[in-house]
C-alpha cells in the first residue's frame, strides 16, 4: 500500500503525495548520517501485540492494567502479578517483526547511525536486527530483582545482593551464584522464581505504572536526540512524559523532524513532514525515497 498523505513544512496544513515532497527537505535528509527513530505503542500493534495499557482476554479481560502492573499489587499478590505478565509475554514471544522494524535495522545494517529509542517492551527491535535500541519502558522479557524497599529498611541497612543488585532476602548471598544463573530464568507460567543468589523475588525488567523511568535510559535518550539531525516518530501518542518531549526536544535544537503515524498528534502541525499511515506500510518506502542508495 503506497503513503497516503504526507504533511509537508512546520505549521503547513497542505497535503500532497510523496512525488512532491519538498525536494530540499529530501536532500536535507539524504545528507544526514545520525538518526533517530523514536517508537512507540504503534509500532507493536502492527505485530500483533496488546499495548501494556490494554485489557487482556479470558481471565484477564476485565483487569485494568494500571491496577495490576504496578509494585504495590506485586507486593500484595506476586502471583497474580506474574501470572498477568505470563500472559502478555505469551503474545510477545508469538509475534514477529514487522516490515517497519525490518526498515528501520535495514537503515543501520546499510551504514547509517540508528539510534532506536522506543516505549515498547517487547524486542522486537533488538530482533529485527537494530543493535543501538534505548529502551525507555524496559523489556518484559528480561527479568530484575523486586526491591521492597517498606520491608528492606523496616530493620537494618539492606545487603545488596551482587548477582541482581537487589536487597537480599537471605541472610547470606549464595557465593556460587552468578549473573548468568539470574539470566537463565525466564518469564513462565509457574511459582514466582528467586534469585538464585539472594532469593530476593523476580519481576519482569518494565517500568510499572507510579515508577520513574530508569536514570540511564532517559539521559542516554536525551543524549542521542541532542546529537541526531533526523528524528522519525513512528507509532507514538506522545502522551506520557518524559518520553514525550524527546521529539519537540529535537525540533528544537535543529534536527529535521517526521512523524509517523495513523493518527497523527500535536507534533504534526511543527514537524517537517507528517504521514497519516502506518509504519509496516510507510517506513519501508519512506526510508527507500530518502536512502535509495541504502535501502
Amino acid at each position: 500500500m503506497p503513503i497516503t498523505s504526507w504533511k509537508v513544512g512546520a505549521g503547513n496544513t497542505a497535503y500532497a503525495m510523496p512525488s512532491t515532497l519538498d525536494p530540499r527537505l529530501i536532500a536535507d535528509l539524504r545528507a544526514m548520517r545520525r538518526v533517530v527513530v523514536f517508537t512507540g505503542a504503534g509500532m507493536s500493534a502492527e505485530s500483533g501485540i496488546p499495548t501494556f495499557r490494554d485489557r487482556l482476554s479470558g481471565l484477564w479481560a476485565h483487569t485494568d492494567p494500571m491496577e495490576i502492573a504496578t509494585p504495590w499489587a506485586f507486593r500484595a499478590d506476586p502471583q497474580r502479578v506474574w501470572d498477568w505478565h505470563v500472559l502478555l509475554a505469551g503474545a510477545v514471544c508469538t509475534a514477529a517483526p514487522n516490515a517497519g522494524h525490518a526498515a528501520i535495522a535495514a537503515l543501520e545494517q546499510a551504514g547509517l547511525e540508528v539510534t532506536v529509542i522506543t516505549q515498547n517492551i517487547d524486542d522486537l527491535h533488538r530482533r529485527a536486527g537494530s543493535r543501538e535500541v534505548i529502551e525507555l519502558h524496559g523489556n518484559l522479557l528480561r527479568l530484575t530483582s523486586f526491591v521492597d524497599e517498606e520491608a528492606a529498611f523496616a530493620a537494618a541497612s539492606p545487603t545488596i545482593c551482587r548477582v541482581c543488585d537487589g536487597y537480599a532476602v537471605w541472610e547470606h548471598c549464595d557465593p556460587w551464584a552468578e549473573r548468568g544463573d539470574l539470566a537463565a530464568i525466564g518469564l513462565r507460567a509457574g511459582p514466582v522464581p528467586r534469585c538464585p543468589g539472594c532469593g530476593a523475588l523476580l519481576r519482569p525488567d518494565v517500568v510499572w505504572f507510579g515508577e520513574p523511568l530508569a536514570v540511564d535510559a532517559i539521559e542516554a535518550a536525551w543524549n542521542a536526540v541532542d546529537r541526531c539531525e533526523a528524528l522519525i516518530a513512528v507509532g507514538a501518542s506522545l502522551e506520557v512524559e518524559p518520553a514525550a518531549s524527546l521529539p519537540w526536544r529535537a525540533l528544537a535544537r535543529g534536527a529535521r523532524v517526521i512523524e509517523v503515524n495513523p493518527a497523527p498528534t500535536a507534533l504534526a502541525a511543527e514537524c517537517h513532514a507528517a504521514i497519516r499511515g502506518a509504519a509496516a506500510e510507510v517506513l519501508p518506502e519512506l526510508f527507500a525515497r530518502i536512502w535509495p542508495t541504502r535501502c
